[in-house]
Formats: C-alpha cells, sequence, structure tokens
C-alpha cells in the first residue's frame, strides 16, 4: 500500500510541480483565491483516484480499455477514440517531461538543450524495458526524499508563512476552472498507473486509505510551494524553475540538492507517463515494444526545443479542458458511467 502511495504521489508531481512553474502558473496568479483553488483540486485528485479503485476492484479491470468498456460500454467507437486519447495525453506528458529536464541543464549550465533530452531518454527507454516494478522501486527511494526537501524548503523559510499579499494578475473568477484543470490534467497521467497498482490494492479500505494520504501529501506540498512562491512572487514570475531561485537564496548546497528533486521528479514521471502509453497500446512482442520506446524516447529528443515552459503552458491546460470535457459528456450522456463513477464507492 505505501508503495501505491509513493508511486501516485511520484506521477503526479513532475517537471511543473517540482520546479514551482505549474503551481505558480494554475494558482499563484490568482492571489488567495489560488489557494483555495489548491485545496479543491487536492480533494478532487482524492476523491477520483478513490472512486477509480472502486470500479478496479470491483469489475476486476486489467487494462483502461477495459475500464472504459465498463464505464460506458453503449459505443465501441467512442470507447475507441478515448483510449487513443488517453494515450495521446500519456505521450505528451512524457515529452514535456524530456523537455523539463533539458531546460533545466540549459538554464543552469548553458547546456544544449539535445544533451539534457537525450540522457533522460536513455534512461527512460532502459527503464521501459524492465516492468512496473523497477518503477515502483524508483518512487520508493526517490518520493520520500522529495516530500522530506519540500518541507525543509518551507522550514527554512517560515517567514514566507506569515507574510502574503495579493499578487493576483488574472480575474479572479477563472480560478475555480484553473483548478478543475489541474486536477483534470493529473488525473490523465494517473489513471493508467492506477490500474497498473491494482496487486498493491486488495480492499476498498486500502483504496480510501492511500486516496487520502495522496491527497494530504499533495495539498500539503502544493501549499508550501504556493507560500514560498507568493513570497518571491516578482523575483520568480519569469523564471522557468522557480524552487531553484528559492533554493540558491539558502546557499550552494540547498541550490544543488532542490536540483537533484527537480530532476528525480521529471524522471519519475516521465517513466510513469512512457510506460503508461506503452502499457495502453498492448505490445506483446517484445521487439516490437522495445522499437515503439525507442521511436517514442527518440521524438521526445527531437521536440525539447520547443521549451519547457512554451509545452507546459499550452499543452497541460488543453489536455485538462479535454479531460473535463470527456467527463462531462459522460456524465450527461451514459447513465453507466455516472453510476459507477459517483455510486460504486458509496455502495460498497
Amino acid at each position: 500500500m505505501i508503495n501505491a502511495i509513493l508511486v501516485i504521489i511520484g506521477t503526479i508531481i513532475g517537471a511543473g510541480f517540482a520546479s514551482g512553474k505549474e503551481i505558480f502558473t494554475f494558482f499563484n496568479v490568482y492571489g488567495v483565491y489560488g489557494l483555495f483553488g489548491l485545496i479543491i483540486s487536492g480533494f478532487v485528485i482524492g476523491i477520483v483516484i478513490y472512486k477509480t479503485f472502486c470500479i478496479i476492484i470491483s469489475y476486476n479491470i486489467t487494462s483502461y480499455s477495459d475500464f472504459i468498456n465498463k464505464t460506458i460500454r453503449k459505443s465501441n467507437f467512442i470507447n475507441t477514440v478515448v483510449c487513443n486519447i488517453i494515450n495521446i495525453f500519456l505521450l505528451i506528458s512524457f515529452i514535456i517531461m524530456v523537455a523539463g529536464f533539458s531546460a533545466y541543464f540549459a538554464q543552469e549550465f548553458n547546456i544544449s538543450y539535445i544533451w539534457g533530452a537525450s540522457l533522460i531518454a536513455i534512461l527512460s527507454f532502459f527503464t521501459f524495458l524492465k516492468d512496473m516494478n523497477r518503477i515502483i522501486k524508483i518512487n520508493t527511494y526517490f518520493i520520500p526524499f522529495l516530500i522530506f526537501i519540500i518541507l525543509l524548503l518551507g522550514i527554512k523559510n517560515l517567514d514566507c508563512f506569515t507574510f502574503f499579499e495579493y499578487n493576483s494578475t488574472k480575474t479572479n473568477f477563472y480560478w475555480i476552472i484553473s483548478s478543475l484543470l489541474y486536477a483534470s490534467y493529473n488525473l490523465i497521467i494517473v489513471f493508467p498507473i492506477l490500474i497498473s497498482l491494482k496487486p498493491y490494492i486488495h480492499s476498498l479500505k486500502n483504496a480510501k486509505i492511500v486516496s487520502v494520504v495522496v491527497a494530504f501529501f499533495l495539498i500539503l506540498m502544493s501549499g508550501i510551494l504556493f507560500f514560498l512562491l507568493n513570497y518571491y512572487f516578482v523575483e520568480v514570475y519569469s523564471l522557468e524553475l522557480p524552487t531553484v531561485y528559492i533554493a540558491t537564496n539558502l546557499g550552494s548546497f540547498y541550490k544543488y540538492v532542490c536540483s537533484l528533486v527537480i530532476l528525480g521528479a521529471i524522471f519519475t514521471t516521465a517513466i510513469s507517463s512512457g510506460y503508461g502509453f506503452l502499457s495502453n497500446i498492448n505490445i506483446t512482442h517484445k521487439k516490437l515494444y522495445t522499437c515503439v520506446a525507442f521511436f517514442m524516447c527518440l521524438i521526445s529528443i527531437s521536440l525539447c526545443n520547443m521549451g519547457f515552459t512554451t509545452l507546459l503552458n499550452l499543452l497541460y491546460p488543453i489536455l485538462g479542458c479535454l479531460r473535463f470535457y470527456t467527463d462531462c459528456f459522460y456524465i450527461i450522456f451514459y447513465k453507466n458511467a455516472l453510476k459507477n463513477f459517483i455510486f460504486i464507492g458509496i455502495n460498497m
């Protein structure tokens, strides 16, 4: 159960989160309303994770296509389209993580994007050739360290919790939409991983505990980053890696430790997204699987020059909108989806 918690957190906490850019873009720009949105998104993620585990356990689901079939059932065409869209989402997420990794080396050491992208692509490729246990092992060691570092940054900057400026640069009404988009696109990446984690969740009680713990730590860590970014709002407004700047103010040691955390967060989300994509396309032939994994990594390297911030700000809201739209579509047009997503966890 602990392994499942760490894998889910590791999947959600990627380049955007650990760098601070994601929290800043979706929450800090709305001032105090962004803090409320952050809490809402954490609750939404926790609830949806629990409901999803309820469906997976109840119907003994083993693949994402099976999950779609059980929740909709009425249209094979719609099921196929949704599965393909999810696969595209996962592929895009992997590409964004590669771009984030290369952006760090470009910003800190003035190294060409291609070298950083090549490094993470090679590491990811060899990880994809292993099974899910390798991803679990990586998250088991890394995520506790990540949580500790974020808490340490908060402790070292206690003044940020007693200082609050409005710092709003956008219309306040949109903070609600932003919080839902944030939750939605993170859930896109998490869904295939939840299905892979079925062997580690043996009951609905375990599912509830995992969901609550995941939501708690996401809100805790997001809240700490929110206050840190609000404190340094002007200084980090145009930076791609705000947390590195914050850590730099504490000294070189904290700067490089924070950098390692960001790179680790990028890597864990990259392999989770990539593994989810490769698992969903159901390739049984080992050589074909290896070829697809290789070309996926190659494509990510070729697109890294587009820039991390550009990809994050452009693609993540689009992914969130599409995810939110498909959920609304299910609820409005498919009674079975409504029953499964809302009632199944209550009735069990």
